[in-house]
């Protein structure tokens, strides 16, 4: 059975299996200890099916899951400190009523539920506050990261690895600034008005600042809990919500939230899905966004020769050793199969570990074939923006395996794309 060998081949006995809940426990509160960068990659870790070894996935998955939203936090002072700075008030000034216990944590900040008066009546909110000194630590996480731009550059020789980093550092920094985020999900509320089954939670600007963000509290399940409790009707309507909203919007008008995680929703009792944390959100450039939505209408349609043709040339695959692009394209193709087929296709964690043994298998291909060495003709100089785009993608399946959800994602995004068509071509 899968999850049972080891590296040596031994089954794991009861030692073993101790050794590694004990380890991925402590690997849990050192990185919710740690906080920023290294939370967000438990984080990743506690969902992303393929990352870690077969044996030990469910263990560390399980034991990771709580930092997707009850990370370790700080003191209440600690936080009524950091809010009251922020809003330059004090808390009793600001709220009818605050909770000292947080509801929620996660990589940057805790949230806390509050009650505030507005418009002459009084609100359930959350209130977000950034940890103290969050800032500076994060900053140094991100000053960090240069170290492994050399590395890059030796794996993908004429890849513009630089620029790559730039954009990940770029919208990780954006996450520091709540005002930022607050304006992204006012953007969101007007973008996808009419949307089935999807909420986003209004932002009080009265209550806000740089490292406070204030929002309308929503009630309801998490997806860890519909995934495990949900029946397949919920699951699957759920999922179509969380696919709309992400991959949906981002080919049909140019933006997404990078970083779409479990502990980013919240599930109403029927089937309503709330949106949460726009911290990191990527709006595509028009010259990239409409030869990347041409893709996708090629793709959903079957149009696979001129998918190949415009995808050669967007994903800057043109440069390459023929057998080495036909081999990538292959692979992608082969990854792209949930949206590119015409029929209901169950999203689940077998399919994603598929997927990334495939991406194995790709690499293999290329080097026995072409050769070892990562020279120009065999690795792809992507424009940077659609490094995002790739991260967006990884969380989005990810979430949608844990749900097992069901559809036909082909005819959902075709509606989609044919549906922003239309309304493109109405005269103003």
């Amino acid at each position: 059975m899968i999850g049972e060998k080891v590296v040596t081949g031994r089954k794991f006995d009861e030692k073993d299996k101790q050794r590694l809940r004990e380890s991925a426990e402590q690997a849990a509160k050192t990185l919710g200890d740690l906080k920023g960068l290294a939370l967000k990659v438990g984080q990743t870790l506690s969902y992303v099916d393929g990352i870690l070894p077969p044996q030990a996935t469910d263990t560390y998955q399980k034991a990771l899951q709580k930092l997707q939203n009850m990370a370790p936090t700080v003191s209440f002072e600690e936080i009524k400190t950091e809010l009251e700075r922020g809003l330059d008030r004090k808390l009793d000034d600001a709220f009818v009523r605050f909770e000292k216990e947080p509801i929620a944590a996660a990589s940057i900040g805790q949230v806390h539920r509050a009650v505030i008066a507005h418009e002459g009546a009084e609100v359930d909110v959350a209130v977000k506050v950034q940890f103290p000194g969050i800032d500076k630590a994060l900053g140094s996480d991100l000053k960090n990261l240069e170290v492994i731009r050399p590395v890059l550059a030796m794996m993908a020789p004429g890849a513009d690895t630089g620029a790559g980093m730039d954009e990940v550092v770029t919208r990780l920094s954006e996450e520091l600034d709540y005002t930022h985020e607050a304006s992204n999900q006012e953007r969101f509320r007007a973008l996808v008005e009419g949307y089935p089954d999807v909420i986003i939670p209004r932002v009080y600007r009265s209550h806000s600042a740089r490292n406070v963000l204030t929002t309308e509290f929503i009630r309801g399940q998490s997806i860890r809990e519909v995934a495990q409790d949900g029946d397949q009707a919920l699951r699957d309507r759920v999922g179509k919500a969380i696919f709309r909203f992400t991959l949906g919007n981002a080919f049909t008008k140019g933006v997404f939230n990078t970083d779409p995680h479990p502990g980013n929703y919240i599930v109403q009792p029927d089937g309503q899905v709330a949106f949460l944390d726009f911290g990191s959100v990527k709006w595509l450039p028009k010259e990239l966004h409409g030869p990347w939505r041409e893709l996708a209408v090629h793709l959903v349609k079957g149009e696979l020769d001129e998918w190949k043709a415009k995808g050669s040339k967007l994903l800057g695959m043109e440069h390459m050793d023929p057998r080495a692009r036909e081999i990538n394209q292959e692979y992608q193709l082969y990854s792209a199969a949930v949206i590119s087929k015409d029929e209901e296709i169950t999203i689940d964690r077998e399919l994603l570990r598929d997927a990334v043994q495939q991406g194995a298998v790709t690499v293999k291909k290329v080097i026995k074939e072409l050769g070892v060495m990562p020279t120009k003709g065999k690795t792809m100089r992507m424009p940077p923006d659609f490094v995002m785009v790739a991260r967006m993608q990884v969380g989005l399946f990810a979430v949608l395996a844990q749900l097992r959800c069901r559809a036909n994602w082909n005819k959902i995004l075709r509606e989609m794309l044919d549906a922003t068509a239309e309304h493109q071509r109405r005269p103003e």
